[in-house]
């Protein structure tokens, strides 16, 4: 938990006008809702011991993998984990890791394994040791919105969800799926994926305790509010004095203890968000580049066009029609 900051001035709290289209501002609510995967590659691995698979590092990727039935082991960097079948293994920040059968499995490059293409963006794997089969499903996946970015980067470099409960049940879906292989399986797996990793990040974030980062500020007393209120209001024009009377902070304080804790100034975090907002808003269908601007608080179109730029490197037209990343080779390419 973060300490109190001795040198505070108490201030009424201010009312935020909210734009009737925005969100009601629940950050973990609001990105969980906004994990949605751009399908970039998912496979079904038939495996017998001793196999394993070395996964190159695909930066700004969020990998996982789901073990259907038999056994598996997930070396992140050191960290060595065991799973059993329903278990679910996220590696958040696309570390490089080696998954195999056992933990003296020798692996090989993921190039280097028998692959059948079976529909777009879907592939079955295959390595045959002759001993104890596995069914192993894996997956490296981009997400349309770009905010969600905090949120991995907040999370550990690996974690596991075990399986059970309401997981369960769409696990057994997906291994049907990938059993019975037909019109549409990429489609049903990655979307079923999707709420497996809600599950499993979300079971991450009542569990844990996380004092600095984005996460850490949405738990602590003073910058949680602040956070609330940026994202219930995003085209409000927040000055570093009311985002202080929100944290019922002295200006200073809420500055330093911001900064400390999210890991850049109050004023940076609110135009990226506007511009991860308007990212997400010019995806809509029949969304204008002006309409957008004017929903996260821009007058100019010129500055808000310059602003868009800086956050996402393309102009905010590029960006309304651009289909993003869709194949693993697009990803490692990028």
């Amino acid at each position: 938990m973060m300490q109190s900051v001795a040198s505070t001035a108490v201030v009424p709290p201010v009312e935020v006008r909210r734009d009737p289209g925005a969100r009601q501002g629940d950050p973990w609510g609001e990105v969980l809702g906004e994990l949605e995967m751009v399908g970039v590659f998912c496979s079904t691995g038939r495996f017998s011991e001793p196999w394993g698979l070395e996964l190159p590092a695909l930066p700004r990727t969020l990998m996982y993998h789901l073990l259907l039935d038999g056994r598996a082991v997930v070396d992140v960097e050191g960290a060595t984990l065991d799973l059993a079948p329903g278990d679910v293994v996220l590696v958040p920040h696309g570390t490089g890791h080696r998954v195999t059968g056992t933990r003296e499995d020798p692996a090989s490059g993921l190039w280097d394994v028998e692959r059948t293409v079976v529909q777009e963006r879907y592939e079955q794997l295959r390595i045959d040791g002759g001993g104890r089969p596995a069914t192993l499903v894996c997956g490296a996946a981009g997400f349309a919105d770009p905010g969600v970015g905090r949120l991995l980067a907040s999370l550990p470099p690996v974690l596991r969800a075990p399986g059970g409960g309401a997981t369960r049940a769409v696990v057994e879906a997906i291994g049907d799926e990938t059993r019975h292989p037909r019109p549409g399986t990429d489609v049903v797996t990655a979307r079923l994926a999707d709420v497996v990793l809600v599950h499993a990040i979300r079971g991450w974030l009542e569990a844990a305790e996380p004092a600095s980062g984005w996460l850490g500020a949405l738990r602590d007393p003073a910058l949680g509010p602040v956070l609330r209120a940026v994202h219930g209001a995003p085209a409000e024009p927040w000055t570093l004095e009311s985002l202080a009377a929100r944290a019922r902070l002295s200006r200073s304080a809420f500055a330093e203890r911001f900064a400390a804790v999210v890991g850049e100034p109050p004023m940076a975090y609110v135009a990226g968000h506007r511009m991860d907002v308007a990212a997400r808003l010019l995806r809509e269908p029949g969304a204008s580049v002006a309409a957008v601007a004017g929903r996260v608080g821009y007058e100019s179109a010129p500055g808000f066009h310059r602003a868009f730029v800086r956050r996402h490197g393309c102009t905010p037209g590029t960006w309304r029609t651009a289909a993003g990343p869709r194949t693993l080779e697009d990803v490692l390419g990028a």
